[in-house]
């Protein structure tokens, strides 16, 4: 037999990037500095999901025709 569900599900996102100062608890978003404190006190008693990502970026040289 299958089971039936019917619900609503809403969904609120906080996505921030910038650097991480673990030691103040505040993230640097282009010369800004955001406490996360704040940033989440929105979700306060709320079961929440939380995922963190890091990018490392190299600039590459545009590859060219050679003629080896």
């Amino acid at each position: 037999m299958k089971n039936l569900q019917y619900k609503k599900v809403t969904t609120t996102t906080l996505k921030v990037g910038g650097i991480l100062d673990a030691d103040r608890m505040v993230i640097d978003v282009d010369g800004v500095e955001k406490d996360i404190k704040t940033l989440l006190s929105d979700f306060a008693d709320q079961c929440i999901e939380l995922n963190v990502k890091v990018k490392d970026e190299l600039k590459l040289l545009e590859p060219s025709d050679s003629e080896e």
